[in-house]
């Protein structure tokens, strides 16, 4: 399959996995276990909806713009084997959730302008998953480049694992945003990403800023 095929069902599989867990959020079954049940949210409806459609489309077209304006660097073909590819996508994302702990720790939360921008995410006290996409354009852009600037820096990955790790970054941007904390496997370490960030969202003073995995947080003295 051609790489931007693979692009394309990426991001569509990112809308479904918002939308089924939106869904389940709103379950009755699964009440109990809604991190925060926010019966008075504020932020709600067409002015909600207007901005993670318009982030939709940025995110979607900034993933085509850093993947075919520097290809060479981001994609390649690689004569080693499958598990060595996929530990190199593996180091990609621990790379970039190393950065993104300082990026969002210092850069969005203490630096005065990206903190005013950072801000309109924090908006949403107690995320759902299409919070992941209620955010400035310009946060959106930083993050992603972040991605792209750490695949750059490790090397081309080949197609499949390139796509996989977008993927993965895309993926559990939107499940930490879920709401839900459930308690049963494959969802239980899912559920504990989703409780802290839902931690982080509260006040801009928390904790909690690494991206896709509470390690740096633990290891740095900033988890809650």
């Amino acid at each position: 399959m051609a790489l931007h095929w693979m692009l394309i069902v990426v991001l569509l599989l990112s809308g479904v996995l918002m939308l089924v867990t939106k869904l389940a959020y709103h379950w009755a079954p699964l009440a109990s276990m809604r991190i925060h049940p926010e019966p008075n949210r504020k932020l709600r409806g067409k002015r909600l909806y207007r901005s993670v459609f318009g982030n939709m489309i940025v995110s979607g077209a900034l993933v085509f713009a850093f993947t075919y304006g520097a290809l060479p660097l981001l994609v390649g073909s690689s004569g080693r084997s499958w598990p060595w590819q996929l530990l190199h996508g593996a180091a990609v994302l621990l790379v970039y959730d190393f950065l993104y702990y300082f990026l969002h720790r210092y850069a969005f939360h203490e630096w005065k302008l990206l903190r005013r921008i950072h801000a309109v995410h924090h908006r949403v006290r107690h995320p759902h998953s299409v919070d992941s996409l209620y955010l400035h354009p310009l946060e959106s852009f930083l993050g992603q480049g972040l991605l792209f600037c750490c695949i750059a820096l490790l090397g081309p990955l080949p197609p499949v694992v390139f796509v996989g790790v977008v993927g993965m970054h895309s993926f559990l941007n939107i499940l930490v945003h879920s709401g839900l904390d459930l308690p049963f496997f494959p969802f239980k370490t899912l559920g504990l990403l989703a409780r802290k960030h839902d931690l982080h969202h509260v006040s801009m003073k928390g904790g909690n800023y690494a991206s896709l995995t509470p390690f740096f947080d633990r290891l740095f003295g900033t988890a809650e």
